[in-house]
């Protein structure tokens, strides 16, 4: 954990899994019922992924237009 200096508390802050895409990139979308906060995008290659989190979340994969 990491301190913070903004009165909130301690934070765990995790480093992405993947390398930096470009927006453009991002092409699929997976939106856990009632839970906004998480939603993951997707790149064509991550297709197998999403599926795998909208599984695992009970959500499906959508694609972004």
């Amino acid at each position: 954990m990491t301190e913070s200096n903004d009165g909130v508390g301690p934070t765990n802050r995790v480093a992405p899994k993947r390398g930096r895409v470009v927006m453009a990139e991002l092409t699929l979308i997976v939106r856990p019922p009632g839970r906004p906060a998480d939603v993951r995008v997707y790149t064509d290659d991550e297709a197998t992924e999403a599926q795998a989190y909208a599984a695992e979340v009970g959500g499906h994969v959508d694609q972004l237009s």
